[in-house]
């Protein structure tokens, strides 16, 4: 068989019923082919990539909508204590204030009996540059007093607006002879703080 009458036999067999039938079923299924991969597929991976970018954009704007309404909540909790925002500048002052520090100490000691003896201040660095940092204030207290008025002073000077604290303090008894009431000698280092 030569190679004519191969194609006559094949367009005979093409032209018969069966043979048109496989032929449109051939065309078919490489026509569908055709269109499913550039046509649907394309479609297909657009849909998906859309229902991602969905799926991202409904994340972030649930990470806005909290965002939004932990600002919200602080606002409104900055109105409600905005009257009492001078608590805070009293407490940690922006400067040394040393005069008050001070004075806060004498009216303590006044309010509980203490005798105040005397009340140095450590040197202050004024140059000191550093930001967001607290800095502060040593003051070098000696008094007398007895243990219960010492306690009494030791709680009321705490309780002050301005913030402070006890880093050290030497207790001894002024006098042999020690009683509930006797007299001490009391030696203290206040640190106060300011911004």
């Amino acid at each position: 068989m030569d190679r004519s009458d191969f194609v006559k036999d094949l367009l005979k067999k093409i032209k018969s019923k069966k043979g048109q039938d496989y032929t449109f079923l051939a065309i078919f299924f490489l026509t569908f082919s055709a269109f499913i991969f550039f046509a649907i597929k394309p479609s297909l991976t657009t849909a998906f990539a859309l229902n991602k970018q969905k799926h991202d954009l409904e994340q972030l704007d649930n990470d806005y909508e909290k965002a939004i309404t932990t600002i919200v909540s602080n606002q409104s909790a900055l109105e409600a204590s905005r009257d009492n925002l001078y608590l805070l500048d009293e407490a940690f002052p922006n400067s040394p204030a040393v005069n008050n520090l001070v004075t806060g100490i004498l009216k303590a000691g006044r309010a509980d009996s203490v005798t105040l003896n005397n009340i140095s201040v450590s040197p202050i660095n004024f140059i000191n540059k550093t930001k967001n940092k607290q800095k502060d204030i040593v003051l070098n207290v000696t008094a007398n007093s007895t243990y219960d008025n010492l306690i009494k002073f030791i709680h009321d000077l705490l309780n002050q607006r301005r913030l402070k604290t006890i880093d050290s303090l030497d207790i001894s008894t002024a006098n042999q002879i020690s009683s509930q009431s006797g007299q001490l000698n009391i030696q203290m280092q206040i640190e106060g703080f300011y911004l």
